[in-house]
């Protein structure tokens, strides 16, 4: 019986030697005359619609398969077409010998290499992308390496944007990260930059992250200690800077009216709430005072309340003692700024 793959060729009738590489008899088929049909066969027809090549495969024309599977080294001198799924088990290398699973070399026989590493980069090669397999210095095994070739001791560039594109970000031979359009997002909160690797000084530290910087502005009112009371104003202003948990506050009040209020004279709507340890009370640097009136011969002050967002306005004798608390005036005009932790 003969062989389906025979009887399925399609007859030769002008020769092709690009095309017809072995011309063949059909004895079975007699269609033609009584000794059988020549016909032609090609590399397809020996190799089937997928292909597979145990050993080396070197080809120096043209391949097109639906699927190949090469399990050794593949040199290829013109095209390799593949149009289904390539499944590679050794190396390929395009331009030159393979050094790395895939090995992409240019026209001055400079590789771009993929793989895997565990000693630097040459000088021959042009730039590394993989993953480390240990031994490289300052790397982890698993890590994805980035490199350079070593000689031209070049820059790590990225770049993006959608039709043109741009420079991001650039890691540059001397370590600096150069952040060219665009900021730093620290996309989860608590996040930061830490600063765990500089050395401490006398003190205790209990935190080398910088995890929060935030500058806007609210709005501060006048009030009494025992009822709060409605203040009217001329004008209610207040910026704040926050980094950590420092808080710097700049304000200006001009009221003239605090409807129903008493007790003593206190200011209130800090943008954040005073920690509630005592030892960070902390008090004001007023700029400028007007029509607050406080005993004769004392220095008006104010401090912060721990846990809250409250300031309370003091006077303390100009020659010492014990400081009092300044009574709720109905009318006045104060500018100051403070600093307290959160």
């Amino acid at each position: 019986m003969a062989d389906t793959k025979i009887t399925a060729l399609t007859a030769l009738t002008a020769a092709d030697p690009a095309n017809d590489v072995i011309p063949i008899v059909d004895v079975s088929d007699t269609t033609m005359a009584a000794s059988g049909t020549t016909k032609k066969i090609s590399v397809n027809n020996i190799l089937s619609s997928s292909p597979t090549a145990s050993g080396a495969l070197t080809v120096t024309g043209l391949v097109t398969a639906g699927s190949a599977t090469i399990t050794g080294a593949a040199t290829v001198g013109t095209t390799l077409g593949v149009t289904g799924v390539t499944t590679l088990t050794g190396s390929v290398g395009i331009g030159a010998a393979s050094s790395a699973k895939l090995s992409v070399t240019d026209t001055n026989g400079i590789p771009l290499r993929f793989g895997d590493i565990a000693t630097a980069p040459t000088s021959q090669t042009a730039c590394f992308v993989g993953t480390a397999t240990g031994g490289l210095s300052g790397s982890i095994n698993g890590d994805l390496i980035l490199a350079p070739r070593t000689s031209d001791a070049g820059s790590v560039v990225v770049y993006t944007g959608n039709g043109t594109s741009a420079e991001r970000l650039r890691v540059t031979a001397a370590g600096n990260v150069n952040i060219t359009t665009g900021n730093v997002v620290m996309a989860t909160s608590g996040k930061g930059i830490d600063f765990s690797a500089t050395a401490n000084g006398s003190g205790t530290m209990t935190s080398e992250l910088l995890n929060d910087y935030e500058e806007g502005t609210f709005t501060p009112t006048v009030r009494g200690s025992t009822v709060a009371g409605t203040g009217v104003y001329t004008t209610q202003a207040g910026l704040y800077t926050k980094v950590g948990r420092l808080v710097t506050v700049t304000v200006y009040l001009n009221w003239t009216a605090v409807t129903l209020g008493t007790g003593n004279l206190q200011f209130a709507g800090l943008p954040f709430t005073a920690s509630s340890s005592p030892v960070t009370y902390n008090g004001i640097s007023i700029g400028f005072v007007s029509n607050i009136a406080t005993t004769a011969g004392t220095v008006l002050y104010g401090i912060v309340e721990p846990g809250s967002t409250v300031i309370t306005m003091t006077q303390t004798p100009t020659g010492g003692g014990a400081y009092g608390l300044v009574p709720l005036d109905t009318s006045g005009e104060i500018a100051f700024t403070s600093t307290y932790y959160v």
